[in-house]
């Protein structure tokens, strides 16, 4: 078997207990391949949970590789959760509404919480309450990143990272007109604490999918969520199929349960699931800069279109990264030189560098096979901004 076939035979014993083949072992070799591919996509303490509870883990090398993400992972969810408790308790008292996002949610429907791993706490509330939720939380011991987001701020509470979005914006007018029906989609869940209704909650966890696919990859483990949720039944399919057609995201949908399928249900791959499969391996849990700059040749029909389009991003992008042109657009083209000579001279010159050469060595290949299943996904729109 191959390392990838090992890990999904893995996954799948360890999250709906299914049993593996009689003759299923492994190697040390194999085990120490198989704990490369997991950690790429964040999935090592699963693989290593289900090798220890199988009693499959040699002494040694293996053991140590594995035990270190298990005991991370159990320790990352003890410390966001004792802090998302004191923060739910601070917003209750402060009467701020808020709606809790992303692993918040969908880590209660794994066997265990700790198996779903989040890097942060990311919570939604209304824009107006902004000010009042940063001053209560710096009052409360949250300490404010100065960096700003266009839709979150970010905040520290000893070594626990919160995200606290003002909105959920995509910069896509369509799937950006429904994001913004959030708060007329939620469910009260306590005072002053909501929830997305199903059907809201997985088009968010799709749009966000969509997102880092075009950034590179966005790994296994939101294929899991999206599973977990189906295998529970916890959305209507109707329901949401109205929304993701809202957005010209259903096509990708299917393709996402169509892989899901494959992987978890053991199906046989379509050519467009195959390459889907390759890209998504290939890319990691948080994407690649080769699979990046692949999606961008393909979508902008040009390494060279796509190199200037990044050079010379659009006006609401470049508002986020100088605020003040909001008030004085007239700085555009001034803002622009600005932008290519700490492009060229700056501190990120060498990131630039390597982001052209590898964009200028995609080969036809690469950007046809990109282009090919950019089209079967339904994502190709140059247009589309995310």
């Amino acid at each position: 078997m191959t390392t990838e076939e090992n890990l999904f035979y893995l996954l799948r014993y360890e999250l709906k207990g299914e049993k593996l083949p009689d003759d299923f072992n492994l190697t040390e070799q194999e085990i120490i391949r198989l704990y490369r591919l997991s950690k790429r996509h964040d999935l090592a303490h699963l693989i290593g949970d289900a090798l220890r509870r199988l009693e499959l883990l040699p002494e040694g090398k293996a053991t140590r590789a594995f035990k270190k993400p298990i005991l991370t992972a159990v320790s990352r969810y003890e410390q966001q959760n004792t802090v998302f408790q004191k923060l739910r308790g601070i917003l209750r008292e402060e009467k701020i509404a808020y709606i809790p996002l992303k692993g918040l949610i969908i880590r209660n429907c794994y066997p265990e919480p700790w198996m779903r791993t989040s890097c942060d706490i990311d919570i939604l509330i209304h824009e107006n309450d902004l000010e009042k939720t940063t001053k209560t939380l710096t009052r409360n011991g949250f300490v404010l990143d100065a960096k700003r987001d266009y839709k979150h701020l970010s905040f520290y509470y000893g070594i626990v990272h919160l995200e606290l979005h003002f909105q959920i914006y995509e910069k896509n007018k369509q799937i950006d007109k429904i994001l913004n029906t959030v708060w007329d989609n939620v469910e009260e869940v306590s005072s002053y604490e909501f929830k997305e209704k199903p059907e809201f909650y997985v088009l968010h966890h799709i749009v966000h999918m969509v997102r880092h696919f075009l950034s590179g990859g966005c790994g296994i483990r939101p294929f899991i969520d999206l599973w977990i949720m189906k295998n529970q039944s916890l959305y209507n399919e109707e329901k949401l199929r109205s929304l993701l057609e809202s957005c010209n995201l259903y096509k990708f949908y299917q393709s996402v349960c169509a892989l899901i399928e494959v992987w978890i249900n053991k199906k046989e791959h379509s050519k467009t699931t195959s390459d889907m499969e390759k890209y998504i391996l290939d890319g990691g849990v948080y994407g690649s800069s080769t699979n990046a700059n692949m999606v961008g040749a393909a979508k902008n029909k040009s390494k060279i279109k796509y190199l200037l389009k990044i050079a010379f991003l659009p006006y609401d992008s470049m508002c986020v990264v100088y605020p003040s042109l909001k008030k004085h657009k007239i700085l555009l083209p001034f803002y622009y030189i600005h932008r290519l000579i700490s492009k060229i001279f700056g501190k990120d010159r060498k990131k630039a560098k390597d982001r052209i050469q590898n964009t200028m060595a995609q080969s036809k290949r690469n950007i046809s096979f990109m282009n090919s299943l950019l089209n079967d996904l339904g994502i190709n729109d140059e247009k589309d901004v995310f």
